[in-house]
């Protein structure tokens, strides 16, 4: 792998936010760069679209770098396919430490020259893989998170995002309810009053008489302490006590962060549909920085400096590295693109069903059917986000293993049959409660091959009860 090659990936897992800071570094440095719309206001204006990316730059020199991602290098990497076969002299040095030998563990660094302090959306999103084991549940947590305010509320309808995603209410209030149990503490509250229960909760706290306080919270504020000690029988002390501990909690979670979710997310591709219903994916043109080369400085340059082998040497290092990031910035649009449409195309019943459509899609499936390495489909699937007419998912969301089925029907997803199990489960009667193994054999009859301890598995993961608990509850409830 060429050091060109290596930074070429590098750049292709960047985030937007990324890409735009490495971008404006190099402009900094780089007489011959300059962004394409300084260019058009010297011009006519015109409008952007994505054929703007199916035409690589035009090249006065045979100075572009190899940045073809499935070019061959090593065997992590490896592929077949011929990469450009160009010169190797460009070198970002600036934006890769020397000590990094695996582009993979480069993300840190990039992290570090971004705005100090670390992104909400970052932090949940971490929480999120970790904490939900299918991209049904993971997809429908990322389209809640849009819906927190800068505080850090929660202020979205779940009957309404149900709807919008073709799933049950229940299962949106599921995911919510898991959410409210992420740090920071009280995040996706959606009163005052519930934020701080959350965190009087997590301390082991809460008790009856803190609640009476939360609940009055507007005599706190009113300063009616004497109606709160008649109300609670509390002693001056007691009530000191508890109002030093609500001064002490955080009524803004999100405060601590360096801004919210909703500016954080910048979609990197839009799905829409025309009037004959087919979906059209294009890439969202004002999140990708866009750069020239200026050949009429280059030209000149060249030629009052024709006599000084300094100024040659530097001006085809630059002439080098403008060529390289103009290439990788082609690349790296491009290949987003098709890996978009490849999605889009494989799960269409997802954008006109709903989640519970989703079929399974491996990394290697999207791969093979591009012609690209599986290395390259993750880097471009993690931390690129879609805006559809379902809410805005990173690509990554879409993809899960198949299940076995006693027909050999591979188009049947593990996040299908979670939606299965769960769908059993809450259309149960309080005198006729499923065991595992009776799920196992309705299953069956739909012709899905799954062992009960794999259904247990499951249940478990969506936090359902057991079939003992559930008849309790159920009759409990009725």
């Amino acid at each position: 792998m060429t050091p060109q090659l290596r930074q070429a990936i590098n750049l292709l897992q960047m985030s937007n936010l990324e890409l735009n800071e490495l971008v404006s570094k190099e402009l900094e440095t780089n007489p011959l760069l300059e962004r394409e719309d300084e260019r058009l206001n010297e011009n006519e204006p015109r409008q952007q679209t994505i054929d703007d990316y199916d035409t690589p730059p035009a090249e006065t020199e045979d100075t572009s770098p190899d940045i073809d991602y499935d070019n061959n290098f090593d065997d992590d990497f490896g592929s077949d396919r011929e990469g450009y076969g160009i010169s190797s002299d460009a070198d970002w040095k600036d934006y890769r430490p020397d000590h990094i030998a695996n582009p993979d563990d480069s993300f840190d660094y990039f992290e570090q020259k971004l705005a100090a302090g670390k992104s909400l959306y970052a932090f949940l999103d971490e929480q999120i893989q970790l904490n939900f084991n299918t991209p049904r549940e993971r997809i429908i947590a990322a389209r809640l998170c849009e819906f927190l305010d800068a505080a850090g509320y929660f202020r979205g309808n779940c009957t309404k995002i149900a709807e919008r995603l073709g799933i049950n209410e229940s299962e949106v209030a599921d995911i919510l309810a898991k959410l409210k149990t992420f740090e920071p503490s009280g995040i996706f509250a959606a009163s005052l009053a519930e934020c701080l229960t959350i965190q009087l909760k997590d301390l082991n706290r809460f008790d009856p008489y803190m609640e009476i306080l939360v609940t009055h919270l507007d005599w706190v504020a009113e300063r009616r302490f004497k109606d709160l000690k008649k109300l609670g029988n509390f002693s001056d002390e007691d009530l000191s006590s508890m109002l030093n501990d609500l001064k002490a909690l955080n009524p803004k979670p999100a405060a601590d962060f360096n801004h919210d979710l909703t500016s954080y997310i910048i979609p990197d591709v839009f799905v829409k549909t025309n009037k004959y219903g087919e979906y059209l994916i294009e890439l969202n043109a004002l999140s990708l920085p866009k750069v020239l080369i200026n050949r009429e400085y280059y030209s000149e340059i060249r030629n009052l400096g024709s006599q000084n082998k300094e100024a040659k040497r530097y001006l085809k290092d630059r002439i080098s590295s403008a060529n390289f990031l103009v290439k990788a910035l082609h690349q790296r649009a491009s290949t987003i693109l098709r890996v978009a449409e490849e999605i889009v195309k494989r799960q269409r019943d997802f954008f006109e069903k709903g989640v519970e459509h989703l079929k399974p899609m491996l990394l290697r499936d999207v791969a093979e059917a591009l012609e690209m390495h599986e290395s390259t489909i993750s880097r471009v699937t993690t931390r690129k986000y879609m805006h559809t007419p379902r809410g805005i998912f990173e690509l990554k969301y879409f993809f899960s293993a198949a299940a076995g089925t006693y027909t050999g029907d591979e188009t049947t997803s593990v996040t299908a049959i979670k939606h299965r199990i769960k769908q059993l489960t809450d259309e149960e009667k309080p005198d006729n409660i499923l065991s595992d193994d009776m799920i196992v054999e309705l299953l069956a009859r739909q012709g899905i091959k799954i062992a009960r301890r794999t259904v247990a598995k499951y249940r478990e993961g969506m936090n359902i009860p057991t079939s003992g608990q559930r008849k309790r509850l159920k009759r409990n409830s009725f």
